[in-house]
């Protein structure tokens, strides 16, 4: 990725950029097309891009803001030049090539903490492709049958770890197809090398580390992904808003990735480091609206719009959730916002929306951050609206 130079670009006025907000279309393979929405394609400074992600009482839509996320901030950069996000980890963690498939590898430093532990999901179920037959079962025996015979020379213990935490696991799959367990960043690193250098007809796919929290990784890692300065820095005449952090995750796995259908009790800034993600959307009553006639067709009327992990990605519901969603005949009125690496897209509060790579290339890495958080205004004493509970599951 190209580096910034001291004072190498000029931002450009607030006026221009709004300017330049707009509502596009974006075509997919199967009609129909989904209006995007609104781009920011200019890089902006910390002020600009809180005045405009912040919501109005005119505005609260989800903003996609280009090319924001920088691996290190310019030496010497002043407030006018400074990037707005610098999250190290988009430089630090990956090396290969992330646009040739399964060519992508986690890299050496990151690999020191494999003996770490996080929380893991696996899809071992058919239904998440149209018109492709389900092979994963098979993929993961094959991969597993790799890892037994395969001794690590620079790490004597990942073998081990991964037979005493991860493999076990991996047969723990219940009817629904879905599993979630804790095991070493390790089996992640094995999987992509496996998909890299062994299988490439029969890819590991579908494992994912879903919601870690940023705090509970190793402070190494934690310092790859600070806090975004858009929402930790002190409010200013041109931004007069701080943000209220409640939790932030990392997103890191193996295509396709899926999130169903779900909203967050709090703004979600969720940044996009490898790979990418495509997210439809709608405001909260129409999104309710949607969520209440799918359960209704499952026979499950009394669901609570709350997020509910075990059932939503079990195959019955996840397969709903295909087809409404992402399906040919789902809704024109959703929103679509396809955010590749070193994006930045703001989703507000209640706003529905359903995740999943793009490309879905079978074994391929993805990887994302993202914080919860609310606005405050500092030219009033009023406290951020509505709950601050904790979300689960969003990217």
């Amino acid at each position: 990725m190209l580096q910034l130079k001291p004072c190498s670009y000029a931002p450009p006025p607030i006026r221009l950029l709004l300017a330049k907000r707009h509502i596009t279309k974006f075509a997919i393979t199967d009609p129909p097309t989904y209006d995007t929405v609104e781009e920011i394609e200019n890089r902006v400074t910390i002020d600009q891009f809180r005045r405009i992600a912040a919501p109005t009482e005119k505005r609260i839509r989800p903003v996609l803001f280009r090319q924001q996320i920088v691996g290190d901030a310019p030496v010497g950069s002043s407030d006018s030049t400074k990037p707005p996000i610098c999250l190290p980890a988009i430089r630090k963690w990956f090396d290969g090539h992330q646009f040739q498939q399964r060519r992508d590898v986690l890299s050496q430093y990151f690999k020191q903490y494999s003996p770490y532990t996080v929380p893991y999901e696996l899809i071992l179920s058919g239904g998440d492709s149209r018109g492709v037959v389900d092979d994963s079962n098979m993929n993961m025996a094959a991969f597993k049958a790799w890892l037994e015979r395969t001794h690590s020379l620079d790490n004597p213990t990942a073998r081990d770890l991964l037979l005493r935490y991860g493999i076990v696991e991996l047969d723990d799959t219940s009817a629904s197809g879905f599993a979630r367990f804790d095991a070493p960043l390790a089996l992640l690193d094995a999987a992509v090398q496996y998909n890299s250098q062994e299988a490439p007809e029969t890819p590991v796919s579908r494992l994912y580390i879903a919601q870690a929290a940023l705090s509970d990784l190793p402070e190494d890692l934690q310092l790859d992904v600070p806090t975004p300065e858009v929402l930790t820095g002190p409010a200013t005449g041109e931004a007069p808003f701080t943000a209220d952090i409640y939790s932030s995750s990392l997103w890191l796995g193996l295509e396709p990735t899926f999130t169903p259908w779900h909203r967050d009790p709090n703004d979600n800034l969720f940044c996009q480091l490898r790979g990418s993600k495509t997210v439809r959307l709608l405001p909260p009553e129409p999104g309710l609206g949607l969520f209440k006639s799918v359960m209704a067709a499952l026979g499950k009327q009394g669901a609570s719009p709350n997020i509910r992990v075990p059932e939503m990605m079990g195959r019955v519901e996840r397969q709903a959730w295909r087809n409404a969603v992402w399906g040919p005949h789902a809704s024109k009125s959703l929103l679509e916002a396809v955010v590749g690496p070193s994006d930045v897209l703001v989703i507000p509060k209640g706003y529905w929306h359903s995740v999943k790579s793009t490309a879905d290339e079978e074994g391929a890495l993805n990887a994302s951050v993202n914080w919860w958080f609310r606005w405050r205004s500092t030219s009033s004493r009023s406290s951020p609206v509505g709950s601050a509970g904790e979300p689960t599951r969003a990217p």
